[in-house]
């Protein structure tokens, strides 16, 4: 006698709509996977990574940038949001004591806006 086995399909339920969650749920219905994605938030999806509108003013709920030293992750994001993914160079500030320090913190930069005492206790703090 023969058996023939009858392919199995599997669904998957995802927790979240974030960028993880949504990634997730994109790869696997690309390979034929039933999803179901499952957002607590009734309105919105994007996690945490996602601009909220209060009368008539944007605010930044969570990180909104995208980085990543993967090609094939930025290749996967710009395949999922063609028209949508903006790249804009990078321009962190930390405001301190009145001084704007670039960030990532470079240390020339960071030592003549500090002074040398404020460096050097800055420095010796991590020793």
């Amino acid at each position: 006698m023969v058996h023939t086995s009858t392919p199995k399909t599997v669904a998957v339920a995802i927790i979240g709509a974030g960028p993880a969650g949504l990634t997730a749920a994109y790869l696997l219905s690309k390979n034929g996977v039933d999803v179901t994605v499952l957002e607590a938030d009734p309105i919105y999806v994007g996690g945490i990574s996602r601009t909220s509108t209060y009368k008539g003013f944007h605010f930044d709920i969570g990180g909104h940038r995208f980085f990543s030293k993967s090609k094939a992750v930025e290749d996967l994001w710009t395949e999922i949001l063609p028209n949508d993914m903006l790249q804009r160079p990078r321009s962190s500030k930390i405001y301190y004591d009145g001084k704007f320090f670039t960030y990532p913190l470079k240390p020339f930069e960071a030592l003549i806006k500090l002074g040398i005492v404020r460096s050097t206790i800055c420095v010796l703090s991590w020793l």
